[in-house]
């Protein structure tokens, strides 16, 4: 059995000062995208809308293909 990546998604929940929430999609990102880097990109979405960040949401698509073992 193998397992192929297909794809990683992100979604960053921000939040504002009268309450409300603001969810931001990236699609497409890196294989591999470890925790570190993925925090420090949400520090920059943070600096720039100036909303603090809430909730970081990561989700990988892989395929897994079953390979048969030949009966003797």
């Amino acid at each position: 059995m193998s397992k192929e990546w297909q794809k990683t998604n992100m979604k960053i929940k921000s939040g504002s000062e009268d309450g409300s929430f603001h969810n931001r999609s990236f699609n497409n990102l890196v294989e591999g995208a470890d925790a570190e880097k993925v925090v420090a990109f949400a520090g920059v979405i943070a600096q720039l809308t100036g909303e603090p960040t809430v909730d970081i949401q990561m989700t990988v698509a892989s395929d897994v293909i079953a390979t048969e073992e030949p009966a003797e």
